[in-house]
Order: C-alpha cells, then sequence, then structure tokens
C-alpha cells in the first residue's frame, strides 16, 4: 500500500472516530437535559405543568398523549425524546415495537441516527420552558386556577398519568429538580409592587447559579411544604 492510500486510510479512520466520539458526547449532554425533565415530573404539581409544557411543545392533546405514555411505558424525559424522533420521521408505532423488545429509547435513537446534539438543545428549551411554567403557576391564585381550568378542559387526569418508569432517576436528579422547582416557586413570591413580576431574562439570569442552593430533600420535590401545594 503506496503512502498516498495508507494516508487516506488513516484519514478515514481518524475522521469515524472524531465523529463516534462527538456523537456520543453529545448524546450524553442530552440525556442530562432529558433526565431533567424525567425528575421534574416526579411530583405530582410537576407532572401536571411537564404535561402541559410537552403536550404544548409538540401540539399533542393531553389525554391521547398520557394514553400514548402508558401503552409505550416512557418517563415524560424519555417521551420528549421518542417525539423528537417522530418530528424526525419516525413512526411512534415502530419506537414501541422496539421498545417491547427490551431496547431503551437511546438505542432506537443511535440505531436511527438521531441527531444528539438538537435533541439536546431541544431539552434545554424544555427545561426551561417547564421553569417558566412552574413560575407563572405559583405567580398568583388566577394562574393557578388557570391551570386547573385547563386540566379539566384538556380532560387530563394525573391518577392516570403514571408509568413504572416515572421515577427511574437518581437521588441527586431529585434534589436538582426539587432545587429548581422550589426556587421558582419561591421566586414567583417575589413580588415587588412597583415592578411586578420578573421579565424572562430577568428570571433568567436570576436561575443561573439556583441549584447550587441547599433544600430539605426529605420530601419530594416540593419540599418542605407537605401535601402538595403551598398556600396562595
Amino acid at each position: 500500500m503506496n503512502r498516498f492510500v495508507w494516508g487516506l486510510v488513516l484519514l478515514l479512520v481518524f475522521v469515524v472516530t472524531t465523529s463516534v466520539v462527538a456523537s456520543s458526547d453529545d448524546r450524553q449532554k442530552a440525556e442530562i437535559q432529558v433526565r431533567k425533565i424525567t425528575a421534574m415530573a416526579t411530583d405530582k404539581v410537576g407532572r401536571q405543568l411537564v404535561s402541559m409544557s410537552v403536550a404544548d411543545t409538540f401540539k399533542l392533546s393531553r389525554p391521547e398523549m398520557v394514553k400514548a405514555r402508558r401503552t409505550v411505558g416512557l418517563d415524560y424525559g424519555s417521551f420528549f425524546v421518542a417525539q423528537e424522533l417522530v418530528t424526525s420521521g419516525a413512526n411512534l408505532a415502530d419506537i414501541a415495537a422496539e421498545l417491547k423488545t427490551g431496547k431503551t429509547i437511546w438505542q432506537i435513537g443511535d440505531e436511527l441516527h438521531a441527531d444528539w446534539k438538537k435533541i439536546g438543545s431541544d431539552a434545554k428549551k424544555q427545561n426551561t420552558r417547564i421553569e417558566d411554567c412552574i413560575y407563572r403557576h405559583f405567580l398568583n391564585k388566577k394562574n393557578y386556577d388557570a391551570d386547573e381550568e385547563r386540566s379539566l378542559s384538556d380532560k387530563y387526569d394525573i391518577r392516570v398519568d403514571a408509568v413504572r418508569t416515572d421515577f427511574n432517576v437518581t437521588p441527586q436528579e431529585m434534589a436538582d429538580a426539587q432545587a429548581r422547582y422550589i426556587f421558582w416557586r419561591t421566586e414567583a413570591g417575589k413580588l415587588d409592587a412597583a415592578t411586578g413580576a420578573m421579565s424572562p431574562n430577568e428570571r433568567m439570569a436570576a436561575g443561573l447559579d439556583h441549584t447550587t442552593t441547599q433544600h430539605d430533600t426529605s420530601g419530594g420535590i416540593g419540599a418542605p411544604a407537605a401535601g402538595g401545594l403551598p398556600p396562595h
């Protein structure tokens, strides 16, 4: 093999290796963002708001989404990935069939050559939308009532919106989700009489380092307010 051909072979190996490493890195980053969605939905109020946010993103009927999620047995984060794959041309029925063979949504995504970088970016945006929903939900009683009315209008039943994998999160992921939840619930209560609620940019700036705040993690995402919603 002459030097020119050997050089081409080495270049090809380098390109393929670099591509595989980059794809693996993108997938790991995507999984971090996706698992944040899953962790936030372990709490009933959190799941209600995650449901609302994901349904809006993919223009889905909430009852149909609940039915599909229960059929395929996917937590909200993994369901988000499945919908991203569907948006890219995959068929949900085919994905469900693959899941029944024991494959994970991540393995299926690899086989479909998923754009993990885009999915990670989209999941990060989804987490921001979910945090916006939490902030708005606790901003005042009017918003809380509107969310409850929407659930009734959507025929959304939190009691059936559950699958076995919903709690497949680590203690640290649960603690991080709780920190985010409590942070935005608390910020919603900090209304300035002169300026009103924070703008989206102010909320984003305020939230940059909130995950480092220490919180009581003994009672679920909404702790320390036992029993779900705090008083408005």
